[in-house]
């Protein structure tokens, strides 16, 4: 924490609670060594920052992050915003990613935007808070408006393609990009492989992800020389995709693969097929989801999946937060991973 921040802290009444250079003194350091003791990114022999800790502990002393933002008009909240928390791909990775950036310092808020009529209102809620960092799980969102919502509070925008987008740099957001189409080849590649025919894709809700994932997956299918049966709707839900599975195969041309828009949707289809339908999976219809969640591992499902590695996302976000907190003026930044296909059981 900067000497401003420290005074700012100072400028409370008098009562209102211990002070850095209440702590300074207790602990026969400097008021600036305080700061340092609480600032996770300084450099501090451990044994001394335990001990100022121990004796801002005993004093009832606590860092008064309002004052610090006040004064460098910055606070250290992450903002992340999401339409739901329901997901759990989000949820695992909401999860992991304030784990991280806990261990930087900072700390995260989360706000759900699940309306397209309440953005205005919501963003002017989210700039209230000054957050160090906007992190967006929102496809709809478009990166200018991120920029014109948030201005001096950088904004990330986790996308998917086959390239990192290309546009003029003033209108860009910070972005971390999904390669998928090499992961979903490869997944066609598998089906091929064990003589699948015929495939059914099961879609999400219109997000821009689910728009990429099936053009990569129609370019595989052609490649391939697999059949694409068309699309059905799933909303990446589980109930959603199990009625849409059940009311699918008793209407039209039964195939042998199904490709679901997530996880959750891919689970759906396996326990529509299983138990509504009595097909068998994979020997009579493969089954193939994306995002890798923990609960396709489980042996109940065993999903064959494409994904990206979870720690190796966030620790992705961790470096644009970091880099962007070091350099505010730096040119828009990209990182790129890649989802890879993970092969169990179900294809």
């Amino acid at each position: 924490m900067s000497e401003d921040g420290v005074e700012a802290e100072r400028t409370r009444e008098q009562g209102a609670g211990p002070t850095a250079l209440d702590v300074a003194r207790a602990a026969r350091v400097s008021r600036i060594m305080v700061s340092r003791a609480f600032n996770p990114e300084a450099s501090v022999r451990a044994d001394k920052r335990q001990h100022i800790l121990d004796v801002a502990a005993g004093l009832g002393y606590h860092p008064d992050m309002a004052a610090r933002a006040m004064v460098t008009r910055r606070s250290n909240l992450v903002a992340v915003v999401v339409s739901t928390l329901a997901n759990p791909w989000e949820a695992q990775e909401i999860d992991a990613l304030t784990a991280v950036l806990q261990e930087d310092g900072l700390a995260v808020l989360v706000f759900r935007m699940e309306h397209k009529s309440r953005f205005q209102f919501n963003f002017a809620h989210i700039r209230a808070y000054r957050p160090a960092a906007v992190i967006a799980y929102m496809d709809d969102l478009k990166p200018q408006q991120l920029r014109r919502a948030f201005g001096n509070s950088p904004a990330i925008y986790p996308v998917y393609g086959i390239h990192p987008p290309h546009e003029h740099d003033e209108h860009m957001v910070d972005r971390l990009h999904v390669e998928q189409h090499e992961g979903i080849a490869n997944a066609v590649r598998l089906l091929a492989g064990t003589g699948r025919k015929r495939l059914l894709y099961v879609r999400g809700e219109g997000a821009a992800s689910d728009i990429d994932r099936m053009m990569a997956l129609e370019e595989a299918l052609a490649e391939y020389r697999i059949d694409f049966e068309g699309a059905i709707e799933g909303n990446f839900d589980y109930a959603t995709t199990r009625a849409a599975v059940n009311n699918y195969w008793r209407r039209e041309r039964q195939p042998d693969a199904i490709f679901a828009a997530n996880d959750t949707s891919a689970f759906g289809a396996i326990d529509a097929l299983r138990f509504d339908l009595g097909v068998s999976v994979p020997q009579q219809c493969a089954v193939i989801g994306f995002d890798n969640i923990r609960e396709a591992a489980w042996q109940a499902y065993n999903l064959t999946t494409i994904g990206v590695d979870l720690q190796e996302r966030v620790q992705a976000l961790r470096r644009i937060v970091a880099a962007r907190a070091a350099d505010s003026q730096a040119r828009s930044m990209v990182e790129t991973i890649r989802a890879r296909l993970v092969v169990r059981g179900t294809a």
